[in-house]
């Protein structure tokens, strides 16, 4: 059975933490460009800075979360292929990940890709940035990432199950990752 990227992952939506305050940011709205009006939305511009923001979606379909400890992506993890610093968390029931998927066809990334086309037409230049699936991405620790159609707010995991270590608790695992390098 195909999977289809549309039909895993829902939409969300969010707001932008821009990388300065200059200049006029504008919301997706359905592709008919606007104003931010404070709203949440599935994509942002922001063409004074060269920047587009949308989400993320997850390269593989059972791929819910990922997280490298203290953001060292050069230590090395016993237990782990290759000694691979990231964390992997799949979907309930999934104990490996498949091929990548078509994620070309989430509404998620089809705003992204319509911010940076925007910026780009304007400046002749864009960069993506947004919410990511990742354990510390600042939207989901500030609140700011949601699904569309419930309105729940996005919440990290309180235990990641790491396909390869099992259960962590990583709030803690960060919490001695700091004493240690202090």
């Amino acid at each position: 059975m195909i999977k289809i990227c549309k039909d895993i992952i829902p939409v969300y939506e969010f707001r932008p933490i821009l990388e300065s305050d200059r200049g006029e940011v504008f919301r997706y709205n359905e592709g008919e460009w606007l104003l931010d009006d404070g709203e949440y939305d599935i994509a942002f511009a922001h063409p004074s800075d060269c920047m587009a923001y949308g989400l993320s979606v997850p390269s593989y379909s059972e791929l819910l979360w990922s997280w490298v400890k203290n953001g060292n992506w050069g230590a090395f993890v016993a237990g782990h292929p290759r000694g691979n610093a990231w964390h992997y968390m799949l979907r309930n029931g999934e104990t490996e990940w498949a091929k990548s998927w078509d994620t070309r066809n989430h509404l998620n990334e089809k705003a992204k890709d319509e911010a940076m086309n925007f910026v780009c037409h304007r400046t002749h230049c864009s960069n993506g940035v947004g919410p990511e699936f990742h354990i510390n991405d600042p939207y989901i620790e500030q609140g700011l990432l949601r699904l569309r159609d419930t309105k729940e707010i996005v919440k990290f995991p309180e235990i990641f199950n790491c396909m390869y270590c099992g259960e962590i608790d990583w709030r803690e695992a960060e919490r001695e990752a700091e004493n240690d390098n202090s």
